[in-house]
Parts: structure tokens; C-alpha cells; sequence
């Protein structure tokens, strides 16, 4: 199931005229929109915030939107951003995407334009969350295994059929099965395809495979 996830969107812009009329031009549109009247305003804020479509001023005084997202200490890993910029400002917005903005969009631009571009930022932000989602519940059920039962997991992910899981780890055949109907088990599991699924989920890394033959 995807994660529910509001129509949110955060504006951060210094012109106070430019900031209301997105807010009027967004709340029509069926988002909740909260605007910032500077970088510093909304950083003040950012660690409580919800994750949402943010648009960031590309130039403001102080601290850009451009420094914002070329500055590794400031995380904004959790909002879609797209870059607001003026006109002669394509090589900093080109700059904005590859330090991590989804898109840019320049001034003047039609409310049309910007809504449709807000609305395919939002699809990929609630499909970016789902994927977060489903990966943490699966990092949570590997962490769940025993260092046996992981190992058992690891050497399944290479492919290893159970005699070769069972010389590899010095232990009998029949200790292998208990240890797989454990795992599959904790991870919530109806087999061994869908344990190894969660595995790949979870990032698990595979079993060396060298001498496993």
C-alpha cells in the first residue's frame, strides 16, 4: 500500500507579493502551502517539518536557495525541490539540479505551468516516501534474524542451494531447513522468494561467493 502522503508544499521567497500570490495560487489548488520569507526562516524550522514539494528562490539575500542545496550539512533529502529562478539564472539553476533539485522553473511563468510541474514533483515525492517506507519495515525484519539465521539469508541471496549453505557454514542439511523455517518466519514470509526479496529490500549484502562451489 503507498503512503498517504498530503498535498503539501513550502515556499521560500523574499518578495513578499510573489510569496502570497503562491500561496493563493497553491491553496486553490488543493495544497496546504506555508511560506518562508527567508533560508534562514525556514532552517529555523526545517528539522520539524512534514516532507513536501518545496520552492526554493534560487537568489535571496544572505543565504541562497542555491547555498542551501550545495551546503552537505543542511538535509533537505526529505522535500522535492524545485528551484524558482529569474531570468539569466539557467547555469545556477542547472547548478540547483545537480546539487539535488528535481526541477526549475523560470520567472515569469504561467500558473498553469508551474501547478503541472508542482504535480509531477508531488507523484515522484509520494513514490519516493513508499520506497523509503517499504525498505525501513524490511531493514526492520532482517534485524530480527539471528547472526545464523543472516548468514543463512546471505549465502541465499548468491544462490546457494541448501547442501552448499550447509558445507559453507559447517553445519548438517536438516540444521539449514530449521534455520531457513526460522528465518522466513521473523521476516513474515511465505518463501524463500519473498525472504529474498525483503533481503534485497534491505540492502542485505550477498555471501562472498568465492570457494562456495
Amino acid at each position: 500500500m503507498a503512503v498517504e502522503q498530503d498535498k503539501l508544499c513550502f515556499v521560500v521567497d523574499d518578495d513578499k507579493e510573489f510569496r502570497e500570490s503562491l500561496l493563493t495560487l497553491l491553496e486553490a489548488a488543493g495544497y496546504r502551502a506555508r511560506a518562508f520569507s527567508s533560508a534562514a526562516e525556514f532552517l529555523a524550522l526545517v528539522d520539524t517539518l512534514l516532507p513536501a514539494v518545496l520552492l526554493l528562490d534560487l537568489r535571496m539575500p544572505l543565504i541562497s536557495g542555491l547555498e542551501m542545496l550545495e551546503d552537505d550539512a543542511i538535509d533537505l533529502t526529505r522535500f522535492a525541490v524545485v528551484m524558482i529562478s529569474g531570468h539569466g539564472d539557467i547555469e545556477r539553476a542547472v547548478r540547483s539540479i545537480k546539487a539535488g533539485a528535481i526541477d526549475f522553473i523560470e520567472k515569469p511563468f504561467e500558473a498553469a505551468e508551474l501547478l503541472a510541474l508542482i504535480d509531477v514533483v508531488q507523484t515522484g515525492l509520494v513514490k519516493r516516501l513508499d520506497a523509503s517506507a517499504h525498505k525501513s519495515v524490511a531493514v526492520a525484519k532482517v534485524h530480527t534474524l539471528s547472526p545464523r539465521e543472516e548468514e543463512v539469508l546471505r549465502l541465499l541471496l548468491t544462490g546457494a542451494p541448501n547442501k552448499i549453505v550447509a558445507r559453507t557454514l559447517g553445519l548438517s542439511v536438516r540444521t539449514v531447513e530449521m534455520h531457513r523455517a526460522h528465518m522466513l518466519t521473523k521476516l513474515g514470509a511465505r518463501s524463500t522468494a519473498e525472504a529474498l526479496h525483503i533481503a534485497m529490500l534491505a540492502d542485505t549484502a550477498p555471501w562472498q561467493t568465492v570457494g562456495l562451489a
